[in-house]
């Protein structure tokens, strides 16, 4: 294609601008909108292998002529003709691609003028994320020190079975922060501390020897009819790409 562009400027969603500026922003996205429309239109002209592809065109119209019996030079020639509307339709381009610079510029300024009005409109929405992030994450917090706490059974446990240790159980705790089976917190491979969640989980479980095993679902393939039992998630991709059917009992 041609070196000529007609960029926009990324703006919030419509909710977030005032009614000022809807107007502005219709303006430059038509403006854009025939742009594009205009370039694809005329994509054959502008691209930059346009004089190859017509000289191609050329070729095989007049060996097809020949072989017609008719005379090659009468074909039409494809260069001629795109060699006499190429240039004006890059002209064209270049003032669709005007008008979308400036239709874009008329809406960023007014843009930085409604600035105030725009971050009013967006505060409360933050302000909402903001919440509901805190309580999600205290949420999270809580159950963690719970998980904690219910991992004292745990470690008695195997104080008792593993080790033939006579521990007291330490009894009356609701909470604690996870630790894993020799009674620290657990850390990544570069030993920093911070994981939550299933990789927490799955690390405590690994240091107390336990295998958890991953949920199982038993699948009949729409092939040959044949039923397997595999994993949950590997039973999910066969379903929804219609290469097998859950066996009754078994969908998740």
């Amino acid at each position: 294609m041609t070196d000529i562009y007609a960029d926009t400027t990324s703006l919030p969603p419509r909710q977030f601008l005032p009614k000022a500026l809807h107007k502005l922003l219709d303006a430059r996205d038509a403006a854009y909108d025939k742009f594009v429309d205009f370039e694809s239109e005329h994509a054959a002209l502008l691209d930059s292998s346009w004089e190859v592809a017509a000289l191609a065109q050329d070729e095989s119209a007049g060996a097809a002529a020949m072989t017609a019996g008719t005379d090659p030079l009468d074909v039409p020639s494809k260069l001629e003709e795109a060699q006499r509307k190429r240039p004006k339709v890059i002209g064209a381009l270049k003032v669709l691609a005007s008008e979308v610079r400036r239709t874009d510029a008329a809406l960023v300024a007014a843009v930085r003028r409604e600035l105030p009005t725009i971050e009013a409109a967006a505060e409360p929405v933050i302000g909402s994320a903001a919440d509901a992030y805190v309580a999600a994450q205290n949420a999270a917090d809580a159950a963690r020190h719970r998980y904690g706490a219910s991992l004292l059974l745990r470690s008695w446990v195997t104080d008792w079975a593993k080790l033939g240790l006579r521990t007291d159980f330490q009894g009356g705790i609701a909470e604690a922060s996870p630790r894993d089976a020799e009674g620290n917190p657990v850390t990544d491979i570069d030993g920093r501390e911070g994981l939550r969640g299933a990789a927490e989980v799955n690390a405590i479980d690994e240091s107390y020897g336990r295998v958890v095993a991953k949920p199982k679902a038993v699948i009949r393939s729409l092939t040959n009819g044949q039923e397997i039992e595999i994993q949950t998630d590997h039973a999910a991709h066969l379903v929804n790409t219609g290469q097998a059917e859950y066996v009754s009992g078994d969908a998740a």
